[in-house]
């Protein structure tokens, strides 16, 4: 009977300190809820998403990436003594991605927007960009203004999920769009004659396009005058504040520092490196600038 007491006590007290001192229980979740800073500084490495843009990805002939964006982001990998690993994605695709946890950073280069930001969150713009046109040689001028596309029989080709798709899906009202799927940014312009009368794409692809592809006979429209003139930026998952505070200093501090323009001269493509809401293009051999 006395032992019985004896333990019946001891389970007491123990029930006691274990009520005083509750131990801290972990959500099961808690690894998923890890910020993408946490994660990146314990194990070394950014996960970086991204779908190829001339200059600011691409792809040499071995395969490797180049690209303004691309020396950015290893900048901040060097000087963080972090290292990169580059997963391909398609730009319809990368909020999702970036949701899932597919990857730590978007570094495709990506216009920000009401729609997009209810998937991801933006850093501050890293350049400005428009979208023009094309068409062919002999249709240049019919197309002299934006009403002008918007006119029965015109068709209009966009690639699906990009902010000029969906400008022309909220103005246009007679012309017949086309909505491609293809990953590739020029696929509207490849569009040009077959599918469309005009293929739409912001002002980087449309040089690369037609620098690349001369004997199309094709020419830029609406050069004077684009429309969604936008910041470019890279996306990191919606509410991770303290990553995309990091982020933001980073560019910062490398535009401040002058290196973002060092880096972006050296590809040599037009309308890189803006001030804030002007740009410049070119008219035969002289050069405009049209402020917004």
């Amino acid at each position: 009977m006395k032992t019985l007491t004896s333990v019946l006590i001891a389970c007491l007290w123990l029930m006691l300190l274990v009520g005083c001192n509750p131990q801290p229980q972990q959500s099961p979740s808690a690894s998923q809820q890890q910020g993408a800073f946490d994660r990146v500084q314990r194990t070394g490495v950014i996960r970086a998403g991204y779908f190829l843009m001339e200059p600011m990805i691409m792809r040499d002939q071995n395969g490797k990436l180049t690209g303004t964006f691309v020396d950015i982001v290893e900048q901040i990998a060097k000087d963080m003594r972090w290292k990169v690993e580059y997963k391909q994605v398609d730009l319809k695709n990368f909020a999702a991605a970036i949701e899932a946890g597919e990857f730590d950073i978007s570094v495709g280069p990506t216009f920000s927007s009401p729609s997009r930001a209810s998937g991801a969150s933006f850093t501050r713009p890293i350049l400005y960009l428009g979208y023009t046109g094309i068409t062919t040689a002999d249709k240049v001028d019919r197309f002299k203004t934006w009403a002008d596309l918007d006119q029965p029989g015109v068709r209009v080709a966009v690639k699906q999920g990009s902010a000029i798709g969906d400008y022309v899906t909220r103005v246009f009202k007679k012309a017949q769009i086309i909505s491609l799927e293809q990953p590739a940014l020029s696929a509207p312009l490849a569009a040009v004659p077959a599918q469309a009368d005009v293929g739409l794409m912001n002002q980087v692809t449309v040089f690369t396009f037609l620098r690349d592809n001369p004997q199309a006979n094709l020419r830029e429209i609406l050069v004077d005058n684009p429309v969604e003139f936008t910041g470019v930026c890279w996306a990191v998952k919606p509410s991770d504040s303290r990553w995309l505070e990091f982020v933001n200093t980073a560019l910062k501090h490398y535009e401040d520092t002058g290196r973002i323009a060092a880096w972006e001269k050296q590809y040599k493509i037009p309308y890189l490196y803006h001030e804030k809401r002007s740009f410049q293009f070119d008219i035969g051999t002289d050069r405009k600038t049209i402020e917004r």
